[in-house]
């Protein structure tokens, strides 16, 4: 325990828009020791050990970041250097992710993500706000570390495996992640009727032996000129130089994205109720995604994974 008021770990909380002071909230009383910043521009990165993207809405996220000189950019380096842990809920899981589908029609130039998390997101997957509901999740793994005054020790292993009340609002899934993920959570649901469209798109391509395309758009129903529609996603590039010779590629901004042909896996869906299992937990290194909403449920224990996280963290 340290021997004066300063904090022991500091954890920024993306202030742009969503669920930021709920997470603080959360956060603050898992211990005295901890200290909350609402982060809104690039030059507080440096004052935090992890930080948290909150639930909310990603679009207007992504565009209230892009709109914030050096702030995106800044946060794409802060998530991709691995140095701190990161931790996406709900719409802030869309922005970790390096694949979207089923965004905004109305986005011209397409969501800005910051990527980092190998996963494929369909947004809105459980439904509209008023679809919002409440269902019983996997608990999270015991943290590494909880010597903080006032954390839970978990000693109790029936309350550390208890399921988790994950409340789903406007909720994305992760339909796929690459073998380098932790999946930490799986759920049985069917898809909303905008999300089962996407799908249908989807699973017909891959029935017809079709690669899916990358671009630079990121919308799973772009609309043709002539009818039907077409799916899109995008993936924010790796470092390295761009093929100048290849036509299948466009600039935007300040990201790079690229098309390139990628095999996707669905999961299967019941035929009676179209139904199927989606993750809706994820771990990569020092990077943390869940689809649902923790800091509404009046349970710490994803906030107290996630403490564990950075004092593991701030300790190497």
């Amino acid at each position: 325990m340290s021997n004066d008021n300063s904090p022991a770990i500091t954890i920024g909380v993306l202030a742009l828009q969503g669920a930021f002071e709920e997470h603080q909230r959360s956060i603050e009383s898992i211990s005295p020791q901890i200290k909350t910043v609402q982060i809104r521009t690039p030059d507080q990165l440096a004052q935090i050990d992890g930080i948290i993207l909150p639930g909310g809405e990603s679009t207007a996220m992504g565009l209230i970041g892009d709109a914030t000189t050096g702030l995106w950019e800044a946060l794409r380096k802060f998530v991709h250097s691995g140095e701190k842990p990161t931790w996406g809920t709900c719409a802030g899981m869309i922005l970790l992710s390096e694949r979207c589908v089923g965004t905004s029609a109305v986005i011209t130039q397409g969501q800005s993500l910051i990527g980092g998390m190998d996963i494929l997101v369909c947004r809105n997957y459980f439904g509209s706000q008023i679809s919002s509901f409440e269902m019983s999740t996997p608990a999270p793994p015991v943290p590494a570390c909880n010597h903080l005054e006032g954390m839970n020790k978990n000693e109790d292993e029936n309350a550390n495996n208890a399921p988790f009340p994950g409340v789903f609002i406007r909720a994305p899934a992760i339909l796929t992640a690459s073998s380098d993920v932790e999946v930490l959570g799986k759920v049985v649901a069917a898809p909303c009727r905008a999300a089962a469209v996407v799908l249908r798109e989807l699973e017909r391509k891959i029935e017809a032996g079709e690669n899916v395309i990358q671009m630079g758009v990121v919308d799973a129903l772009e609309r043709k000129a002539g009818g039907g529609i077409t799916y899109t996603d995008a993936r924010l590039r790796k470092d390295g130089p761009m093929a100048t010779d290849d036509a299948n590629y466009e600039e935007e901004k300040k990201d790079t994205v690229i098309q390139e042909r990628i095999n996707v896996d669905l999961p299967g869906a019941s035929d009676e109720t179209n139904a199927r299992e989606v993750i809706c937990a994820v771990r990569k290194g020092k990077i943390l995604c869940t689809a649902f909403h923790p800091e509404i449920a009046d349970d710490l224990r994803w906030h107290e994974y996630f403490v564990g996280m950075v004092l593991a963290g701030k300790s190497a």
